[in-house]
């Protein structure tokens, strides 16, 4: 996986909302940052794209930050195959959520460790930043010489730069686009640019954009949008270089086209 053109047989992505993804890859099934369930303080802004009951059994769940939209306590309590999925998060508050819930085989990843749920998927965890004093992951997955990036909750270009360099680039990345900001301080999130940048340092040669929409809400008088997946979308379009922008509504399946 030194080089840019990995086998991207056996992937594909269904997004579900904001940063919660279903990715299939070589076999293997993994859900990033669950969110099913709404708050009264915390909407979504666009449909749910599958129920919980709706998944398959996974072979993991990862998870970039303890914040509601990315950590679905209510929503994980009644995923059908807790008992035997690993889930991987980035603090250890998580892991004692994860235990009250049903999940013994929670684990609180720290940066640059890595696992193997299955004999052929490894789960990387990648430096994302930290929410005040709490650490953020972001997560390569690789399997079968597919390796894909998946960054939730991550708003500096140069976490993906550093990735790059000592690991080599990625089939696909899923970065966040809204630039989600409070009205005083520095962003979240990526914003368009941002996200563009970062999948070109990362090498991708696709693009899926995350963490989009959100909701009229309270929280929204307080975090404001700077930011859209067409707007990524527009910004690759206008540059020579190759990266593909897919914007998947919720619920869309969209396989790698290798794998077509």
């Amino acid at each position: 996986m030194g080089n840019n053109d990995q086998n991207s047989a056996g992937l594909a992505i269904t997004r579900v909302a904001n940063a919660c993804v279903l990715l299939e890859l070589n076999g293997h099934t993994i859900l990033t940052d669950p969110w099913f369930t709404e708050r009264w303080y915390l909407r979504r802004g666009e449909p749910l794209g599958l129920e919980i009951a709706e998944l398959p059994r996974l072979t993991a769940i990862v998870a970039t930050s303890f914040a509601a939209n990315h950590w679905d306590l209510r929503a994980l309590r009644g995923y059908r195959h807790k008992a035997v999925t690993p889930v991987y998060v980035s603090t250890a508050r998580m892991v004692r959520q994860a235990r009250a819930l049903g999940y013994p085989l929670v684990e609180r990843l720290r940066w640059d460790e890595t696992r193997h749920p299955a004999p052929s998927l490894s789960v990387e965890a990648v430096p994302a930043g930290r929410t005040l004093a709490w650490p953020n992951n972001a997560y390569a997955l690789s399997s079968g010489g597919t390796r894909v990036f998946f960054g939730g909750e991550i708003s500096d270009v140069a976490w993906l730069e550093r990735y790059r360099a000592r690991r080599g680039p990625v089939a696909v990345a899923l970065l966040p686009v809204n630039g989600l900001r409070p009205v005083l301080g520095p962003p979240l999130v990526m914003g368009p640019r941002q996200a563009v940048q970062g999948a070109d340092a990362l090498g991708a040669h696709t693009l899926v954009p995350v963490h989009d929409a959100h909701g009229d809400d309270l929280l929204s008088l307080v975090f404001h949008r700077n930011g859209s997946a067409a707007e990524a979308e527009e910004l690759a379009a206008g540059r020579s270089a190759g990266l593909d922008v897919v914007c998947l509504a919720p619920g869309t399946r969209w396989a790698y086209p290798a794998a077509v």
